[in-house]
């Protein structure tokens, strides 16, 4: 995603000094088996703010998020037919900046630390909707419990913000072909009714 229009935005301005007092951040323990910090990538103004839950190996090797096969097939959900969504229009990143050691998902005190930071970067960037992706960023934003997949659908943050729950797609690169399939259905299902309302608030 091509940010080089945006120079010279006070808003880009404002992400990228939120971006560089993170950079050598001790915040949490990831900080000691980090590589680098992976920021969120997109513009400001971005209509669609994507959360998943952690920075993978390959993310961590380009120093962006979704960067590996979960990234792939997201950029393949979003040029499908009925969703069509431009990827500029989107913005990602993660409950937490740096990836723990041997891709574990990330603890309670690691999320504490980066809530902050989610806050500040979810003001800046300004999206009309959030789209929620997996499990653990749908318990600590949303507060779900229960069945991810039978509450999938439409929420609303604490400040008010509208949101969908959906699969992260790295749920669907793994396990039997049967589920691999059905996953795959649920998630472009999901994507199509988040396509319709990015269309209603664009005009498009």
């Amino acid at each position: 995603m091509d940010q080089s229009n945006h120079v010279g935005n006070p808003l880009t301005s404002s992400l990228d000094a939120l971006r560089q007092a993170y950079q050598g951040c001790q915040r949490c323990a990831l900080a000691a088996s980090r590589s680098r910090v992976v920021f969120g990538h997109g513009r400001p103004g971005a209509p669609l703010f994507l959360l998943a839950e952690r920075i993978g190996e390959m993310d961590e090797y380009t120093g962006r998020p979704f960067s590996g096969p979960a990234g792939d097939l997201l950029t393949r959900l979003l040029a499908a037919p009925q969703v069509e969504i431009p990827t500029d229009d989107v913005y990602l990143s993660n409950l937490v900046l740096c990836r723990a050691l041997n891709n574990r998902s990330p603890r309670v005190a690691e999320m504490r630390a980066c809530r902050e930071r989610l806050a500040q970067e979810i003001q800046l960037v300004g999206p009309q909707l959030l789209v929620v992706l997996g499990r653990l960023p749908w318990q600590q934003v949303l507060g779900g419990k229960g069945s991810l997949e039978r509450q999938r659908g439409w929420a609303r943050t604490p400040e008010g913000l509208a949101a969908y729950v959906t699969f992260n797609p790295a749920s669907a690169l793994h396990g039997e072909a049967y589920a691999i399939r059905r996953k795959k259905l649920l998630i472009y299902e999901d994507w199509q009714a988040i396509a319709a309302a990015y269309r209603d608030l664009s005009g498009a």
